[in-house]
């Protein structure tokens, strides 16, 4: 019997010998599988980990932008209103002077190129903001994977967080120069008597948007140069960080966000004086003889989207209602002054409001502006 196996056994060595070879192979390779498997594993999980912390990081440092977004806005209007303030020149008119006729002229810029100033101001903001605070959150991000060695300090972050300190002061002053300037020289082709529509008013706004897209110095071409200064205080990592910001914000990408921005903002205008404009057609039925009644008919049957468009409206009517959506308290800065037939009547306390808020909140809900700050801080936190 032992035999008998023995020589069963001799005939298929070979077969025996492969068998085996072939089922420790096959053991091997589960083996090897099953620990390239966790391997797999234990990498996807930890990529997952590091993109919810990363998402987390993300979601915390915007929520900061806007914050500080949002903080930064009023002083920027208050100076904004402050430097092309028009409380003195609606006073002197109201005493009817002599040259009633050039502080109208000089009305008429002031108003016009505070509220250009309010967009263009606000979108600089918004943009320069995003940038900086994304490319220092990537930075942040990075000092928290590697934890060898912080690099990015307390005082670089105040310092570098600070530079947006120049766009309040110098940065400002010379962009409210630059507009006035152009609005000046747009402004001079508009008599005080000529009749605008609402497609009018809005080509009004197009051409002072291209003639300071003309500007050698454009805002949305050079945002940089009014919003960060010159010089600063630099060591290796903050020279290498203001470098990164100079960068990002002279790219098209920063310009095109800053030109959509501002095209929002003058459609957000042209919004609000939309209103005012579906107000004037019953003042102007009732000036020539017809009844209230019949004229609120008249308004309700033919002051509707499509008809909009007809109604016209005097710049010397016009100059006090953008003149007050450019003020924080409508009723009390527009209303009143002379020669707007009771219009500016129309400022009603539903609508009072900070312009600068109300073209900050639309910025920061363009998809634009939101992907150039994933952008900004998926580049750097790498």
């Amino acid at each position: 019997m032992l035999a008998a196996v023995k020589n069963f056994f001799t005939r298929h060595r070979r077969k025996f010998v492969v068998t085996g070879i072939v089922l420790g192979s096959g053991v091997f390779l589960i083996k090897i599988i099953q620990y390239k498997l966790r391997e797999f594993q234990e990498r996807q999980a930890k990529e997952i980990a590091e993109r919810f912390k990363r998402m987390q990081h993300y979601e915390s440092t915007e929520r900061t932008c806007n914050q500080t977004i949002v903080g930064l806005a009023p002083t920027v209007s208050e100076k904004a209103l402050k430097n092309l303030g028009t409380a003195e020149i609606l006073e002197k008119l109201r005493s009817n002077p002599d040259n009633k006729l050039e502080l109208w002229e000089e009305l008429k810029i002031l108003a016009f190129a505070r509220i250009v100033t309010l967009v263009y101001a606000s979108s600089m903001l918004a943009v320069t903001l995003k940038t900086q605070i994304n490319l220092l959150g990537g930075y942040l991000y990075k000092d928290t994977v590697e934890q060898d060695d912080k690099q990015v300090t307390v005082d670089i972050q105040t310092t570098y967080l600070s530079m947006i300190q120049h766009f309040m002061g110098d940065g400002l002053d010379e962009l409210m120069d630059t507009i006035r300037k152009n609005v000046t020289t747009v402004m001079q082709r508009y008599s005080l008597k000529q009749q605008l529509t609402l497609a009018d008013a809005e080509t009004l706004f197009w051409s002072i948007q291209v003639a300071l897209s003309s500007e050698d110095n454009s805002p949305t071409k050079c945002i940089a140069s009014y919003t960060l200064p010159k010089e600063i205080n630099r060591s290796d990592l903050l020279s290498k960080m203001y470098d990164e910001t100079l960068d990002v914000l002279e790219s098209a990408e920063v310009s095109d966000v800053c030109l959509s921005n501002i095209s929002n903002g003058f459609s957000l205008i042209v919004d609000k004086l939309a209103e005012y404009y579906a107000e004037a057609e019953p003042a102007a039925t009732q000036q020539n003889g017809a009844s209230t009644k019949a004229a609120l008919n008249v308004v309700a049957a033919d002051c509707g989207v499509s008809n909009i468009n007809n109604i016209k409206i005097s710049l010397a009517k016009l100059i006090p209602i953008v003149n007050g959506l450019s003020s924080k308290a409508l009723g009390s800065s527009a209303g009143g002054a002379p020669g707007t037939n009771g219009l500016t009547n129309g400022f009603d306390q539903h609508r009072n409001g900070d312009m600068m808020a109300s073209l900050v909140a639309r910025f920061m809900q363009t998809e634009k502006l939101k992907t150039l700050g994933v952008n900004v801080y998926e580049t750097f936190c790498q």
